[in-house]
């Protein structure tokens, strides 16, 4: 079946539905037939593409999903340059997908892409830049370079705060992507602290919203055993064959002309391992949910439901909603008209602590040689 625009419709209603196994079929049947070269692809031809990436990340494929991903983002940049918004739709898509297979050196280049893109169209603190410098801390953290990609959350938490107040769904989700990032590295006294700020500042939340029941999962989750401090969780390499393995029979479209070029797109494959911090999968009628890394910042069709990011949702429904003043203290809960208070975490106090203490007996030494000198 040939990719047409009744194809796309009939996968935006699937996805739409949340039937994304149906999609998928769908996408995967009409795209055999797509050209090599991205350059030579349709506009329709480069939306079904972009989809059927979404949609492999939704279900939890990102493998499969890298070779399109690369390919739409090639076909859309040819086709509409390099700032318009499709582009950087599928900019963002290729950079959660290489996050989600492991080649963060390179996720953290597109990503940084996608930040000098938004800062360029929308101003260097609106909230899709935030977005995506937020998920470039997911993949610092990732790479395992701790303490940057934390000091970088905590500044994008602080910044959406301000805008937007520190009982906004998405600011909470991203303070849970922090506590599980001090969970991970060993801070669990700061991990606990930074959950039960989180609990309060849910506390006015609708008790319908997600963010309820992403609270509740990060209380009863562990520290990730694969992560080490200074070291990435999945090296840089390529993706194995047996990671890759699928049916064959599909066309492959040719790959971006980077130094190192995505694979081809391939059958699905085995899911990735869930994160523990995610939302539990729902059912197959329930609205789609996308990968925690789908990614930072981009526009998704309206048809499809809100993406969910695991504890890092920047995107609809809450940033096509008014953003809420910060001057005025509507918002319900405990610290709803108190200002935020920022907390210093106990290691750090600790640190200042010992050094005072040092200036101290440095001052005491000086004027006691001082009073015994001629």
């Amino acid at each position: 079946m040939p990719v047409g625009e009744h194809v796309v419709a009939r996968a935006r209603e699937h996805i739409a539905a949340g039937t994304l196994s149906a999609a998928h079929d769908l996408l995967s049947a009409a795209l055999g037939t797509v050209p090599s070269d991205p350059a030579q692809a349709t506009p329709v031809i480069a939306e079904a593409v972009v989809l059927e990436t979404g949609v492999l990340l939704g279900l939890g494929e990102p493998y499969a999903a890298r070779g399109w991903a690369a390919y739409g983002f090639a076909a859309s940049r040819a086709l509409y340059g390099e700032r318009d918004r499709r582009t950087l739709h599928a900019l963002g898509l290729l950079a959660a997908v290489l996050a989600r297979v492991g080649v963060h050196a390179r996720a953290v280049q597109r990503y940084l892409d996608l930040i000098a893109a938004y800062s360029e169209l929308d101003g260097p603190d609106s909230d899709r830049v935030l977005a995506a410098r937020g998920d470039l801390a997911t993949v610092e953290h990732a790479q395992g370079h701790c303490v940057t990609a934390r000091l970088r959350l905590a500044t994008v938490i602080d910044e959406h705060r301000r805008a937007h107040g520190a009982a906004h769904p998405v600011g909470i989700r991203m303070q849970l992507r922090l506590a599980a990032m001090w969970r991970d590295c060993g801070g669990f006294n700061d991990a606990h602290e930074l959950l039960a700020e989180a609990r309060e500042y849910a506390a006015g939340l609708d008790p319908a919203d997600p963010v309820h029941a992403m609270i509740t999962a990060a209380g009863r989750a562990v520290a990730d055993p694969r992560h080490r401090c200074g070291v990435g969780l999945i090296p840089d390499a390529p993706i194995s064959p047996v990671e890759l393995a699928g049916g064959a029979g599909r066309q492959s479209p040719a790959p971006l002309p980077d130094p190192l070029p995505d694979p081809v797109p391939q059958q699905r494959a085995a899911p990735a391992p869930a994160d523990a911090w995610a939302q539990p999968e729902q059912e197959e009628q329930a609205p789609a949910l996308w990968d925690h890394l789908t990614p930072a910042g981009y526009e998704p069709p309206s048809v499809l439901a809100a993406p969910t990011f695991s504890t890092t949702v920047y995107l609809p429904p809450y940033l096509n909603e008014p953003a809420v003043e910060p001057a005025a203290p509507e918002r319900a809960g405990r610290h709803a008209a108190a200002p935020v208070a920022r907390r210093l975490p106990q290691h750090t106090l600790v640190l200042v602590a010992a050094c005072v203490g040092i200036v101290a007996v440095a001052l005491l030494f000086v004027l006691l040689v001082s009073s015994v000198s001629p």
